[in-house]
């Protein structure tokens, strides 16, 4: 059987994160010193397409780990505008499987010398234009990456974002976890999703919804759908989806659900509650068995933080399987 280039990377993510484990506590350790001696107001992440959607999981992480508001960067702000800001105190994390963006070189640069401290979460590290304006850098070590969906790298970037607040914030519990997760994505590539293919196989619209870290997973899932099955998939909270898109839902309407199982899962299912009162056909990653809906296998017991990684490793391999 021909393996497609989007079905050998995404396999290949579990040994990415291996490699992270033992190659990242050397870059780590100045960035954290450095962390640990400046007091920081804010944290910017920056980075275009996936990887800013790797900053939305990042983001929750800082938030939750380090309680440091962190937000998402809008590298139009100065490379278009050119409108300077005062960024003194202020850590910008630069997410990229290339490196090459010229939004987020040009934003790289300007936050320097804005008084910024800055860290790039970068794939091709050796001939990355991004690189020279980065104070710190944790390397993916994703290796090279030749589908027009990114996978591995983007799962990398994430890994990357729980091994800094990890050390950064001594969390022995996520330390540990983290050293099961390699292991735990190749599990999560044998979970069969292929019950959602009846679903999506007539399906002309998706919402793909998460909440807290997970909308970030949503996020990259929506436009891993519009990438390789042309399906019109749009993410949202699942406290958002009430306030609008809602309307939208008729019988037979697909949504995906993620559920970390963390305090968003009350919230979530709610709002599933909603959807299935107008009709919609939800389908569910969870660890809880929710009635009507189609349930997705998830390994139990995790992390709510690596229950995302390995849903996002399963979705992907379900999507590459649609495409």
């Amino acid at each position: 059987m021909t393996r497609t280039l989007m079905y050998t990377e995404a396999s290949a993510a579990p040994d990415c994160l291996q490699r992270q484990l033992e190659r990242l506590p050397e870059p780590l350790g100045p960035l954290i010193r450095h962390l640990c001696t400046r007091p920081l107001r804010l944290v910017i992440t920056c980075g275009r397409g996936s990887s800013d959607h790797a900053g939305v999981f990042i983001r929750y992480l800082i938030e939750t780990g380090r309680h440091i508001p962190t937000a998402s960067a809008t590298p139009s702000t100065l490379s278009i505008y050119q409108a300077g800001t005062r960024l003194e105190d202020t850590l910008v994390i630069l997410i990229s499987q290339s490196g090459q963006s010229p939004d987020l070189v040009h934003y790289a640069r300007m936050a320097r010398a804005a008084g910024a401290s800055t860290l790039g979460l970068i794939n091709r590290v050796e001939d990355a234009a991004l690189t020279p304006y980065c104070d710190f850098i944790l390397p993916l070590h994703a290796g090279p990456e030749q589908a027009v969906a990114a996978t591995k790298s983007w799962l990398a970037a994430l890994f990357a974002g729980l091994m800094l607040v990890a050390a950064w914030a001594d969390d022995p519990q996520l330390q540990a976890a983290l050293v099961q997760l390699p292991e735990q994505m190749r599990q999560a590539q044998t979970l069969d999703w292929s019950a959602a293919h009846g679903v999506l196989d007539q399906a002309r619209h998706l919402l793909v919804l998460g909440r807290g870290p997970g909308l970030g997973v949503a996020s990259e899932i929506a436009l891993k759908f519009k990438e390789t099955c042309a399906l019109h998939a749009e993410a949202f909270s699942a406290a958002e989806v009430l306030h609008g898109p809602l309307a939208m839902i008729r019988p037979g309407f697909p949504v995906l659900v993620f559920d970390q199982g963390d305090g968003s899962r009350p919230g979530i299912q709610q709002t599933i509650a909603r959807l299935q009162q107008a009709g919609a056909r939800v389908m569910l990653a969870s660890t809880e068995a929710v009635p009507g809906c189609l349930m997705l296998p998830v390994l139990p017991g995790l992390l709510p933080w690596c229950a995302l990684l390995t849903q996002a490793q399963s979705a992907y391999l379900m999507i590459e399987q649609q495409a």
